[in-house]
């Protein structure tokens, strides 16, 4: 079937045409399907983190990935009509805004020279021409004025200290794409995070496996034999969690998917289930809903299992939280910065995430269009807004923000190239690494202009009394305020990051296993907070207890070592 089609090129597309959309390919233009149903990746477009299931008569996106079937879609916009070009229109308004503070220096600096020239040349005249001085001794002050009132200490003073500054932030990992981003800091007030791939990583994982009359491993098995057979990337992160506890997998035989709700699959001459509730519901299986809803309200996604007569229990999903977002949650807010989380994900899930980080606002469900309002709405109620994300659908707010800071090794194209700031490794403590050296630098320039500007200004008073010698005027005035500012402004390059060990005490333990010295039973670490917890002496404790030095608001949660099996002690593999 998919050999009848012809590849051309998306601008080649009329309205009311049919293309094709293969597994893994992006869809190209707005539409709607025809044919086929699908699960479509929307997470670049609206920060869905799961796929969303399309069928026929349903709307598919420009920049939605295929992560299923393939099916038919009639396109319904142009290209320059769809929602990704409506969104880099809204970029493209959103930057031609300069700041007042921007104007006032361009202005500034057109009318300095001339000012100083003119002065020195008042000072030459005027005195011979009112009060008959001595035209060669007012001639000589005006020289030294000249000398004094060179501008290379100022024009030194902000260039030199922005580029040791992005020099800094390069070797760290920190792309700024202009001096102005570093200057804007000292303007934010409050900090607007995206979600998913920002705070998340953007991956989907088991979080945890309740199981109902039968042994977890058992309930892993049966659910990894059906997923086996299945694309959804729901499917993929339970086959890949029974891998890491070297479950093998059954034979499955009438294997069937039900687009949108789950797969069925005949194990040993008996049928099981795997999906959400309305697809159990529909198989006339009896499900714990106070359980469900428990489950439900902690942010994650619960997988049903049942075989044809009994429920047999939940796999949850998740996407895992960054190690390093409590880090800068608590560094954003313990530089005075206040917080708020706007996502397209569900209000439950960003709830979850937001409280704990404890962020101070939540907003959920937000289109791309709404979280542009939701930044205008805070722009005109604080003095600046700085945000960070990583999707299509954060760019008109990104674009927007006073300043905008996107991560970037999963970051769109479209979002790199609006973005201010880009952190190259996902490493979210570079944020903090930004805020600190821009602000060092801030401090610098400060430092720098006013010490230039007093030196300056004493010396031309002391040149007028007639105090002033030319030497002194060009080994202090000019050359050796120049010089400070030059030593001053590289001191910058000096700065050494708060973060460099953190990764030390805090490594990746996805997979990781505790293992009984005695009975070599292996046991899964348990999980606090969306993470595996970390073995300190004989004790797990929370991640977020060792996640950051600056006085994090520490989980205390900890569990003593020993194995269920036959209560010896554990060791980390």
């Amino acid at each position: 079937m998919e050999d009848d089609y012809s590849l051309v090129a998306s601008d080649g597309v009329n309205i009311g045409d049919v293309i094709g959309i293969k597994l893994g390919m992006k869809v190209p233009l707005d539409g709607t399907i025809v044919k086929g149903q699908t699960y479509l990746d929307e997470s670049a477009i609206t920060g869905e983190s799961l796929p969303i299931y399309k069928r026929e008569g349903e709307q598919v996106f420009a920049g939605s990935v295929n992560s299923d079937s393939f099916i038919d879609v009639k396109v319904t916009k142009k290209s320059s009509e769809t929602v990704v070009a409506q969104i880099a229109e809204t970029i493209v308004n959103a930057q031609q805004n300069k700041s007042q503070k921007e104007r006032f220096i361009e202005k500034f600096a057109r009318y300095y020279t001339p000012s100083i020239l003119i002065v020195a040349l008042l000072i030459m005249v005027l005195p011979t021409l009112l009060f008959s001085q001595n035209f060669i001794d007012w001639f000589y002050r005006g020289l030294i004025l000249l000398v004094i009132s060179c501008p290379c200490a100022l024009t030194l003073s902000t260039p030199l200290a922005n580029i040791m500054a992005l020099t800094k932030m390069a070797r760290e990992g920190i792309l700024v794409k202009g001096n102005k981003f570093v200057e804007q800091i000292n303007n934010i007030d409050m900090i607007a995070l995206d979600k998913t791939g920002t705070l998340t990583e953007g991956n989907l994982q088991v979080y945890n496996v309740h199981s109902y009359g039968i042994e977890k491993n058992e309930l892993l098995k049966i659910a990894g034999s059906l997923e086996m057979l299945s694309e959804h990337p729901i499917g993929k992160s339970i086959m890949d969690y029974a891998r890491k506890l070297n479950i093998s997998f059954y034979d499955v035989n009438k294997f069937m998917i039900e687009k949108g709700k789950g797969i069925k699959g005949e194990i040993k001459g008996e049928t099981y289930f795997i999906g959400n509730e309305r697809y159990l519901n529909e198989n006339h299986i009896d499900i714990p809903s106070k359980e469900l809803s428990s489950i439900e309200k902690q942010g994650v996604l619960p997988v049903l299992i049942a075989n044809s007569t009994h429920f047999l229990g939940f796999i949850t999903i998740r996407d895992a939280i960054r190690l390093t977002s409590p880090i800068l949650i608590n560094g954003l807010k313990n530089r005075g910065y206040k917080t708020i989380l706007i996502s397209g994900d569900k209000q439950l899930t960003c709830d979850t995430i937001g409280e704990c980080l404890n962020i101070d606002q939540i907003e959920g469900d937000l289109l791309p269009t709404q979280k542009l309002e939701k930044i205008k709405k805070l722009k005109c109620k604080n003095e600046g807004i700085l945000m960070i994300g990583d999707g299509i659908n954060d760019a008109p707010a990104l674009a927007l923000a006073d300043l905008s800071i996107a991560v970037g090794a999963s970051a769109t194209d479209l979002t790199l190239e609006t973005a201010d700031v880009v952190i190259i490794n996902d490493d979210l403590t570079n944020i903090l690494t930004f805020i600190d050296i821009a602000k060092k630098t801030n401090k610098k320039i400060k430092q720098n202009i006013w010490i230039s500007i007093l030196v300056k200004l004493s010396f031309a008073i002391l040149t007028v009394l007639g105090f002033m010698t030319l030497w002194l005027a060009v080994g202090i005035g000019d050359m050796g305020v120049s010089l400070f500012v030059l030593l001053n402004g590289m001191l910058i390059y000096r700065y050494k990051s708060k973060f460099q060990d953190l990764t030390v005490e805090l490594k990746e333990r996805e997979g990781s296993f505790l293992i009984c010295e005695n009975c070599k039973k292996k046991n899964l670490i348990p999980q606090h907070h969306g993470r595996d917890m970390i073995k300190v002496g004989d004790k797990l404790i929370c991640w977020k207890k060792l996640a950051s030095n600056e006085n994090i608001e520490a989980c205390n949660k900890q569990i003593p070592l020993y194995c269920p099996n036959c209560e010896s002690e554990l060791i980390l593999e």
